[in-house]
């Protein structure tokens, strides 16, 4: 008799894990999304895990264990449709945004998520057995023991994935997912997340951070000048004129830029080289350096809480603040950052995720290259922009771009762009001959966009700066061999900025990328700014103002 119990259990576990299995790769394919074969060891406990619970409970009956298996493959399910459609991974903490949603989604989307939310619960408590209510009150024990690590002890669940194998891809949401398993890394977020709020619960409720941004807002909005801003962060914009061991076919700059800017561009300190842009973007668009107290990448944190960054202080200075990103919201866990940030309109291209209205496009992007080239952004952007003044104008407007052209191993469609440019160097590196090539190509996209944009915007800002510089062949030892900036000190996170002011080229000092803000405010307020707030603070205030932003960027408790 028990033989035939533990077979029949046997069978029930290895039919439901093949189901989930299975489901798994039909759902990938949709999606985009990984199966789960390759991260079974991580995912599977908690698999099972869940169905044990909810069948241990439920009364024996033919069909207990299908209603059992129904909320799991519900939510699987609504997992990868969520990522289909808005791009983004599944959180626990979006679950907060279901009012909201609800507001917005059209009748038959709202009660297929309301039975797509209810029918499961309703089935499960049609079934349990509550007679055997001790079955019930374990459960439920269980339940809330775990509910209880997770938001009261975090870093012991933290710690138990880590020993598990977790993986941690921190330049993408769906990369995790891929290595570990939709409900790992759930769990995964929603720890890290409660790890956060402990870690920043001390600067939560310092008032003078708040005083401190609508002071700087007050003052825009009061003595500003209400020009235009456009801010371009473009992906591994490396000058290869830098580098002194290296010599080419021809200037690698294209005429027109070269007529244009001249010597003209300066430097910006970014936080990172090789990759990581997210903590550029954070020091550009936030005013502080990336401290990385809470994780390696800042935007992961972000919920979508306000955070008195840049965007949102423009914001409330009546500036009308756009964001147009030419890769997915997926990557950096960006369409939370940017709305904590302070965006009011968020732009993906529309081949990338579909949730959202947009103007931008990637049906140029070529399978040689993978990324949107810069002119294809800047030309859909130009237009977008020209289009938004005849619709709202007088509203003075931040517009953020980021490109996503040039990212390693820089892969370059020689049939749209021919290499024109061949390269001298102390060993070769596939990697420099083709960036260098893409130089080219990039600072006439710049020039073309630069001349239209002062064109169509000539009392304004324009900031163009590289996020970090590309890793090459061999890293830091490329640099080291070619010699960028003579090596001296710190040499790999200097980057080129150039600044536009009123349709001048204008060259500055060496900053850092977190100084960028401190420009904008000065331009904006003719240079008064700086001199009623103070700029330039010491770490021990860098570090301050960074954790009480981290702190509204993490939400509440």
């Amino acid at each position: 008799m028990w033989g035939k119990t533990r077979l029949c259990l046997g069978n029930r576990y290895f039919a439901f894990i093949a189901f989930i299995v299975a489901l798994a790769e039909v759902l990938s394919r949709m999606s985009g999304l990984s199966g789960i074969r390759s991260h079974l060891r991580t995912e599977g406990p908690i698999l099972i895990g869940l169905y044990w619970a909810l069948d241990f409970v439920l009364r024996p009956r033919k069909v207990s264990p299908f209603v059992a298996a129904f909320p799991i493959v519900v939510i699987y399910t609504g997992y990868d449709l969520f990522y289909l459609y808005w791009g983004n991974v599944f959180k626990a903490v979006d679950v907060q945004n279901l009012p909201e949603l609800l507001k917005v989604l059209p009748l038959s989307w709202k009660v297929a998520l309301l039975l797509a939310l209810g029918l499961p619960v309703v089935l499960v408590l049609c079934f349990i057995h509550y007679r055997r209510y001790r079955r019930v009150l374990w459960m439920g024990a269980l339940a809330a023991l775990l509910v209880g690590t997770v938001d009261l002890r975090p870093g012991v669940v933290l710690s138990a994935l880590d020993w598990a194998g977790f993986q941690v891809a921190e330049w993408s949401d769906a990369e995790s997912v891929n290595q570990n398993g939709r409900f790992t890394t759930m769990l995964y977020f929603e720890a890290r997340r409660r790890q956060a709020l402990f870690e920043t619960a001390t600067y939560r409720n310092r008032g003078n951070y708040e005083m401190e941004v609508r002071a700087a807002a007050d003052l825009i909005r009061k003595h500003g000048n209400h020009r235009n801003v456009h801010l371009v962060v473009l992906e591994s914009f490396v000058d290869p004129t830098l580098f002194g061991a290296v010599s080419y076919s021809k200037d690698p700059r294209h005429p027109d830029f070269a007529e244009l800017v001249g010597d003209r561009q300066g430097f910006s300190i970014s936080p990172v080289f090789g990759g990581e842009s997210a903590q550029a973007e954070f020091e550009v668009l936030c005013g502080v350096p990336a401290l990385q107290k809470l994780s390696q990448i800042e935007f992961d944190d972000f919920t979508g809480e306000a955070t008195g960054c840049m965007p949102g202080i423009l914001g409330q200075a009546g500036y009308s603040t756009i964001v147009s990103n030419a890769f997915e919201p997926n990557y950096f866990n960006g369409t939370k950052a940017y709305t904590g940030i302070g965006f009011e309109k968020v732009y993906f291209p529309r081949e990338y995720g579909s949730a959202n209205p947009t103007y931008l496009t990637a049906r140029n992007v070529s399978d040689d290259e993978q990324y949107m080239f810069d002119g294809d952004l800047f030309d859909q952007n130009l237009a977008f922009i020209a289009q938004t003044w005849h619709d709202s104008p007088g509203r003075p407007i931040l517009n953020y771009v980021l490109g996503t052209y040039g990212h390693e191993p820089h892969d370059i469609d020689t049939e749209k762009r021919p290499l024109v440019l061949s390269v001298s160097s102390p060993h070769r590196d596939e990697q420099l001959l083709r960036a260098v090539n893409q130089y080219w190509y990039r600072t006439q996209a710049i020039a073309h966009y630069l001349r239209a944009l002062i064109k169509l915007d000539p009392k304004s800002l324009i900031i163009i700066v590289s996020d970090h510089l590309p890793p090459l062949d061999r890293g830091l030892r490329s640099y080291n061999d070619f010699r960028y900036l003579d090596n001296i000190q710190d040499s790999t996170h200097l980057n080129r900025i150039l600044v536009v002011e009123n349709g001048k080229v204008v060259r500055y000092k060496t900053i850092h990328h977190y100084d960028v803000p401190s420009l904008i405010y000065d331009y904006l307020t003719s240079n008064a700014f700086c001199a009623q707030a103070r700029c330039v603070l010491s770490d021990t205030e860098q570090k301050q103002k960074y954790m009480s932003l981290m702190a509204r960027a993490v939400g509440h408790h």
